[in-house]
């Protein structure tokens, strides 16, 4: 007897009651089975679509996609129009890693008008929202933005679909990335945008700090406890964990894994806590065999995975995913390590207050910048990279072969097509318009970066025949292309990261701008620890004029060039085992600080729209001045003396503190004549009684020199006078302790109307040149300021000192030696803070300094401190 509509409905209903019960009570394969017998009992039946559809959600949670996939298609001939069953159908063909399977399901959506109201109109923004998802993955990113752009003009408020629609913009060149869209404002949309699309987006590391606390806001499960004992585990050996989804030839794996490979197995057991797909790679499988325990955890849930990280009793856990793709922040938040530290995989802050350090280096994070960061700086005295010294290298392939011209100058810049900015294009441009026969060798990573990059350089009138596009290939034939490059032309504001460090080991120049954020100062802090800083500039303008200037002086690249292949091999950056030492000392310290502090680890709370206190400094061992006790030759004749000197340094800075940051505290807390050393110096220099009156800034000189005695960089004096002063810092510091120096003397006409460069003053250049007879390291130079600077200059100054008392010449001096001061170095103006006749002076050089972002520090002895970032 056929049942009536009535009949089924209740029939149905009932089958749900019962469904319903069995998976509350656990009984999934029950009312899996509840559901079959029904189908079986009722064969065609008008709300057997329901049925099938409800079949296919429990099968879905069982595990049982294929059987899903079933229920969903045999719910769909029963009723076409059935978009739920649709939508359901795709997700489960995704799981299946069917995806153009998955994008045929959703496409029975893209018909529907964009006024559909209720809960079609849900569906349609959750398929588009799904559709541009996939889409992304599969690097189709025009059809991916299509999607999206449809989806946020039906719900303009989609904060996760903002970020992910401006993260297809900025990997298509699609510009100007923020545009206005209804009811979206670029503002607003700026507001929306990821962390790592703020690296791209602003040097501001106030809005990427922003970004990153919206993030955790909205991401972090709150309340959770921490699951780790505070006091640590007792290990005889410490255990270092690992966390990442990126053991796969990935660029945080070719940076990585030598150091895995070279952690002190006396003192340390590695272990490796991944969900990284697993992509078959030799990359992946020396990885893997670095560790001493390998812990896959992608099928774990984050709670699970937390636990897993708890029970093998980690003492440090490194965070190697950042607010990366695939980041799983609730583990972390968990606290599953009593430690727990940020190291390369985001350049910039995580936002996270349960990550307590990050590893960086003072050049990448400055003092004046770690308000920004939620975790403590953990600094590497030299340089925050380790790298591999056994990758693989290709054969060097021909230029065309490459598609180069043979005779071009090749700028190349192989950084992420995210990374290139407008503004930086259009610089590029420049220089390729200022340089005839050269072209632009750039990554080809999808169609549309490539359209819109020939669009933009056709309107500015450049053939688009200068722009060469290269695949993607294999790691050792990336790295044998460098070998074909002249220049590297690197990203702002976001630095190469990994490239810059391929760049580098393959022997070709990078140009770099830095900025104020840790993302915009990584391939400066790469060059700084080479010697090359002739090659970091701070502005566009200087970035455009330097290019310029290697392209046409080809001596002067070869000569740069030829020093980075000779000192590869001493510098930090390349000797991986040196940095590896000097991490493990950094882990060793700060586990047992934190252990002996027995230091709390409260709930992962976050307060959305608040700034996250900001953490204290913690670190409490001398070991801690790792960057000023360094075993070195670098200039150094007498490295026992020096070593004794900084040893005295060290005993008079407060703990866990880097002289650096502590240098002019220390000199003003701490008599002159407390200090033997320089009392002989300065008693030996002493020639007449108002000696006395500056001895105390005699000693700032020479504290300045103590900061500066390492950096690759010259001494240079500017003044009027003897000398007497730098003739102490020189016997103070050990005079041969210099690198080859210039000195530059002159005097001038203080006469108010004249303000003109007169004769050197008879006798003066002779009388000088006396004092330092003997000092064979030092290059007197006579002539006009500043004129006599031209030809005469180092490339590279790590102590300027100038010493003219007008600021008229000395902006002239400035003008010409500013850019050549190499971060971390130090600019002195003498007579900077006395008052009357000097106050105009004080303010036209603030004024200088003030255009240029940065201040100068008064000190109580007249003299202006700059420290150069």
């Amino acid at each position: 007897m056929k049942k009536t509509l009535k009949q089924i409905q209740s029939s149905v209903a009932a089958l749900f009651d019962e469904a319903s019960v069995l998976s509350a009570a656990g009984d999934n394969a029950g009312a899996i089975q509840a559901y079959q017998r029904w189908l079986t009992g009722h064969g065609v039946s008008p709300l057997a679509h329901a049925v099938l559809f409800n079949l296919g959600v429990l099968q879905v949670e069982a595990g049982e996609l294929i059987a899903a996939e079933h229920s969903y298609r045999e719910a769909l001939k029963q009723q076409p129009d059935f978009l739920q069953a649709a939508f359901n159908l795709g997700t489960t063909l995704e799981k299946q890693q069917r995806f153009d399977e998955a994008l045929e399901s959703w496409d029975a959506f893209l018909a529907l008008p964009n006024e559909v109201s209720g809960d079609k109109r849900d569906l349609l923004i959750l398929a588009l929202n799904n559709r541009g998802r996939l889409l992304e993955t599969r690097k189709r990113y025009n059809d991916a933005e299509v999607a999206l752009t449809r989806s946020l003009l039906l719900k303009p408020d989609q904060p996760n679909v903002i970020h992910h629609w401006v993260n297809l913009r900025q990997k298509q060149c699609s510009w100007p990335v923020l545009i206005e869209l209804p009811g979206l404002t670029p503002a607003a949309i700026l507001n929306a945008a990821s962390a790592l699309s703020m690296l791209d987006l602003s040097d501001d590391p106030a809005l990427q700090l922003k970004a990153a606390q919206r993030y955790i806001a909205e991401k972090v499960t709150p309340g959770l406890e921490p699951l780790a004992n505070p006091a640590g585990y007792g290990h005889k050996k410490l255990r270092i964990g690992y966390l990442s989804s990126d053991f796969t030839l990935h660029p945080v794996s070719m940076l990585i894994v030598e150091m895995l490979e070279l952690h002190d197995r006396e003192r340390f057991e590695v272990y490796g806590f991944c969900w990284s797909p697993n992509d078959g790679s030799a990359l992946r499988q020396r990885v893997i065999s670095a560790l001493d325990v390998h812990v896959l955890i992608g099928d774990l849930s984050d709670e699970a995975a937390a636990q897993r990280i708890r029970e093998a009793e980690i003492d440090i856990l490194v965070d190697l995913q950042g607010l990366t793709a695939g980041a799983r922040i609730n583990i972390l938040a968990r606290r599953p390590a009593p430690v727990q530290v940020a190291y390369l995989g985001f350049p910039g802050t995580s936002g996270m207050p349960f990550i307590d350090y990050i590893l960086c280096d003072q050049y990448v994070l400055p003092e004046q910048e770690q308000a920004y960061f939620t975790e403590k700086p953990l600094y590497l005295p030299e340089v925050f990279q380790v790298s591999d010294r056994h990758r693989l290298v290709g054969n060097t392939p021909s230029r065309a072969e490459c598609g180069l011209p043979e005779d071009a100058f090749v700028f190349c810049a192989f950084n992420n097509n995210h990374k290139y900015t407008p503004e930086l294009f259009e610089v590029w441009i420049k220089i390729l318009l200022r340089v005839p026969d050269s072209v632009l060798w750039l990554l080809a990573d999808n169609a549309s970066v490539q359209s819109n990059l020939l669009a933009f350089c056709a309107d500015r009138g450049i053939a688009t025949e200068r722009l060469i596009f290269a695949p993607r290939v294999l790691p050792p034939d990336y790295l044998a292309r460098y070998r074909v490059a002249d220049l590297f032309l690197d990203c702002f504001p976001f630095n190469g990261g990994t490239t810059a460090n391929d760049a580098l080991w393959m022997g070709l120049p990078i140009l770099t701008c830095s900025g104020r954020a840790f993302a915009s100062r990584m391939a400066g802090s790469l060059l700084s620890n080479l010697g090359l800083n002739e090659l970091v500039v701070n502005n566009f303008e200087r970035y455009e004029h330097l290019a310029v200037e290697l392209a046409t002086q080809p001596a002067r690249l070869d000569r740069i060039k030829t020093h980075l292949v000779t000192g590869r091999d001493n510098s930090a950056l390349f000797r991986t085992d040196h940095q590896v030492r000097i991490i493990d000392n950094l882990f060793s310290q700060i586990a047992e600080f934190e252990m002996e502090n027995d230091v709390p680890k409260p709930k992962a709370t976050v307060t959305k729209g608040k700034k996250l206190p900001l953490p204290k400094l913690s670190v409490a061992s001398k070991e801690a001045i790792l960057n000023f006790k360094v075993d070195t030759s670098w200039g150094i004749s007498d490295p026992e003396k020096f070593s004794a000197l900084m040893g005295e340094v060290v005993k008079l800075v407060a703990p866990g503190f880097y002289l650096g940051d502590n240098l002019f505290t220390w000199a003003r807390n701490n008599s002159a004549f407390e200090d033997e050393a320089f009392r002989t110096s300065w008693t030996e220099n002493k020639t007449n009684a108002s000696d006395e009156a500056i001895a105390w800034r005699r000693y700032i000189l020479a504290c300045a020199a103590y900061h500066c005695v390492h950096l690759p960089g010259d001494f240079v004096e500017c003044g009027v006078y003897m000398g007497t002063a730098i003739k102490t810092v020189m016997d103070y510091v050990g005079g041969k302790s210099f690198p080859t120096t210039f000195w530059g003397y002159d005097t001038f006409d203080t006469n108010p109307t004249g303000h003109q460069f007169q004769e050197q003053k008879l006798g003066m250049y002779e009388r000088v040149l006396e004092r330092f007879d003997g000092y064979e390291q030092v290059n007197l130079v006579k002539g006009l300021l500043p004129q006599s600077l031209e030809g005469n200059s180092p490339e590279k100054i790590a102590y300027l000192h100038i010493d003219l008392n007008s600021s008229e010449y000395e902006i002239a001096v400035l003008d010409a030696l500013f850019d050549r001061v190499v971060p971390g170095g130090v600019i002195i103006l003498d007579d900077y803070e006395w008052a009357g006749v000097y106050r105009e002076q004080k303010i036209i050089e603030d004024q200088w300094f003030d255009a240029r972002g940065y201040r100068v520090f008064p000190l109580p002895t007249g003299q202006g401190i700059v420290l150069k970032r």
